[in-house]
């Protein structure tokens, strides 16, 4: 018997055959946050957006989860600023000199929180993967158009699987 590694299987390209079923598959697919979240009407939005921002395809269950929390962030950042913009930057402490807001520190916390976030989902400035950011984006415009192509099932003879 050899000890040859075993090679991770290669991803199929975006445009081959088989991708191309799977992405018209997928664009039936219904993406929700899971239901541990209670997401308010806002955060719902949000999550909603940040789901449109790549291929059905592409979510696994561990990023929906990861952008549900994401949602969740967003909408406390701009809780924090709208409190900031009312209390402005600069307020009076304790001893009653001016200090800085405290939830400037929160805010600015809760950006970074979120951009790292945005770059672990891979829908930040940095690719996924090893592959470089021209690639990943034409590999996920060519998903994108292969979700929108029509898929006419009139005759139903073509099994689809169930989505939620």
């Amino acid at each position: 018997m050899t000890d040859k590694p075993v090679k991770k299987p290669r991803r199929q390209p975006a445009n081959s055959k088989e991708a191309v079923v799977r992405d018209m598959l997928n664009a039936g697919r219904l993406i929700t946050p899971p239901v541990d979240f209670d997401l308010t009407g806002n955060e719902r939005l949000i999550f909603d957006e940040i789901i449109a921002e790549l291929p059905k395809g592409e979510w696994t269950p561990h990023m929906v989860r990861i952008a549900a929390g994401l949602a969740r962030a967003i909408a406390d950042l701009r809780t924090e600023e709208d409190a900031i913009r009312r209390e402005g930057s600069v307020v009076t402490g304790a001893s009653g000199g001016p200090i800085r807001n405290p939830r400037c520190a929160q805010a600015a916390s809760l950006r970074q929180n979120i951009a790292t976030t945005r770059r672990s989902l891979a829908i930040h400035s940095r690719a996924k993967g090893g592959m470089d950011v021209p690639a990943l984006a034409r590999r996920r415009e060519i998903q994108r158009a292969n979700e929108a192509a029509p898929f006419d099932d009139d005759d139903g003879l073509i099994s689809r699987p169930p989505f939620n």
